[in-house]
């Protein structure tokens, strides 16, 4: 019996497809050839699009860095909100949360945001354009944390441990660029965790006194 043909996707749907196979493309660029060489001849290389094609969505390169930006965002909080668990009252849950956040951040699709960031510093322009993007993602990443770890520590408080959190785990992704030689491979990591999972709980303690 003869099967019938798949239905032909409708022009939001062909749309949505290639937005998102050019997103994909950068941050593909982003993490493998870094800023200066994401062009969108080389986004489109990699992802199957003609630059006309890639100039009807985004108008400039700028917009399609900040578009990317914005997906990376979202896709990290989803990330985050996947690899935190329950236990946050003790130093093991709390570290192994922490672990899995570590790799998160590691992964290239972030390591692409830190891209951006990084030639943001000596670009005023794309630095002013990445501010929505930057402010969405920490609203997001604090609604998140919010919804996970809210009724464990002060709302007040909530907003500065992320940001050590997230801090600390930026600082850890850039020394894995040069680890320190005269420690033993990921033992400088696992302490730089367990002190922060300590200082967490330790944190939760005296505010539950």
């Amino acid at each position: 019996m003869p099967t019938s043909p798949a239905p032909r996707r409708t022009q939001a749907q062909r749309r949505d497809a290639t937005i998102a196979r050019l997103l994909d493309a950068t941050v593909a660029c982003l993490a493998t050839k870094g800023y200066a060489a994401t062009s969108t001849a080389a986004v489109c290389a990699e992802a199957g699009v003609s630059q006309g094609a890639l100039f009807r969505h985004f108008p400039t390169r700028q917009a399609l860095l900040v578009a990317t930006a914005d997906h990376v965002a979202e896709t990290s909080v989803n990330a985050f909100r996947e690899a935190v668990g329950d236990d946050v009252a003790t130093v093991e849950g709390v570290t192994h949360a922490l672990a899995h956040l570590r790799t998160v951040v590691l992964s290239p699709t972030h390591q692409t945001w830190r891209e951006l960031l990084v030639a943001a510093r000596s670009d005023a322009e794309l630095r002013e354009a990445l501010r929505p993007a930057r402010m969405a993602f920490q609203d997001r990443m604090l609604e998140a944390a919010t919804e996970l770890w809210g009724g464990l520590l002060p709302p007040e408080d909530l907003p500065a441990v992320l940001s050590i959190v997230v801090n600390v785990l930026d600082g850890l992704a850039f020394s894995a660029l040069d680890p320190d030689p005269a420690a033993p491979p990921g033992r400088t990591v696992e302490r730089a965790l367990a002190l922060l999972a300590q200082m967490i709980v330790d944190h939760q303690s005296q505010e539950t006194r």
